[in-house]
């Protein structure tokens, strides 16, 4: 099971010092990658946890530039809220001064009244995520004119192009049976949040059912509360399931999902301050990850 870095571009100590800072602790520790997260305008009726958050792929750039071993990820970029022709350039930009270091987390969100901040088409999303993740892998490849419902190019100059061109890894975000379809059939991985072992082996069964013997990579976004030897839980909130304990404790959770079929968890270690996200993050590489080599 490989093992991915939430970095802290939400919450309380999001910032530039504190990115920077987890980037390259995630490098040095093994990490095989690190991921930011996408919110652009919260209701105020819902600040936490992302009424504060440095804007996902500058940050990402910020962990591009200060590291060279691991991927860069987005756990989730809500494309369908994003001009597409100017998303597809930012992605190809990340991946190519990164020398082919990006995984496209993407997903066609869940919050209207965020749509409708940025004059998006919420009810329309699902298509628009469609044709825009077509549109950019024809960019990505070299394609030069694209025609669709809601967006033509006609003879446009694209470059750079991702190292990888028009294969840079896809995983689509979201726990729905529609989510699971579009990870099956037209990307390379399947990224849903925060689920039970059970929950994933089901989703898992469902993913293979319709991948046609396509490889699609199982992955996991998941809150864990790593706990020091004496401490307690402080109950933190997450959506759905987010394993708590000791270091045994979360291996042995982490095992059930591997045993359910999990290949790649992205985990965001709940934390306070800086001082104590950096404990959390050696605390998991040193007594955690080990487990799983």
């Amino acid at each position: 099971m490989k093992f991915g870095l939430i970095l802290p571009n939400f919450g309380a100590i999001a910032a530039g010092d504190a990115i920077r800072e987890s980037a390259i602790l995630a490098d040095e520790l093994g990490f095989d990658s690190v991921w930011t997260t996408d919110h652009v305008l919260m209701p105020a009726s819902m600040p936490d946890p992302y009424g504060n958050l440095v804007e996902s792929l500058i940050a990402l750039t910020v962990a591009a530039a200060v590291t060279e071993r691991v991927k860069l990820g987005t756990s989730i970029i809500v494309t369908p809220q994003r001009e597409p022709v100017l998303l597809a350039k930012q992605l190809a930009s990340i991946d190519a001064i990164s020398g082919g270091r990006l995984i496209l987390g993407a997903g066609v969100g869940w919050l209207e009244q965020e749509f409708g901040y940025l004059n998006a088409d919420y009810a329309n999303r699902g298509a628009r995520f469609d044709e825009g993740l077509a549109l950019a892998r024809a960019l990505w490849a070299g394609e030069n004119s694209f025609r669709g419902e809601f967006t033509v190019i006609d003879d446009a100059l694209f470059s750079p192009y991702p190292a990888s061109g028009g294969d840079l890894p896809v995983w689509i975000g979201g726990n729905s049976a529609r989510a699971i379809g579009r990870a099956a059939t037209i990307a390379d991985g399947w990224h849903p949040v925060g689920l039970t072992a059970a929950e994933l082996a089901n989703g898992g069964t469902k993913l293979r059912s319709q991948a046609n013997g396509r490889a699609v990579t199982l992955s996991l976004r998941t809150n864990i509360e790593l706990l020091a030897a004496g401490e307690t839980s402080k109950g933190y909130q997450a959506p759905g399931h987010a394993p708590s304990g000791s270091a045994s404790d979360i291996v042995r959770e982490l095992r059930d999902y591997q045993g359910a079929g999990l290949e790649y968890a992205v985990v965001w270690l709940f934390h306070e301050s800086r001082d104590e996200l950096e404990a959390r993050t050696r605390h998991f590489a040193a007594d955690v990850m080990p487990n799983f080599r």
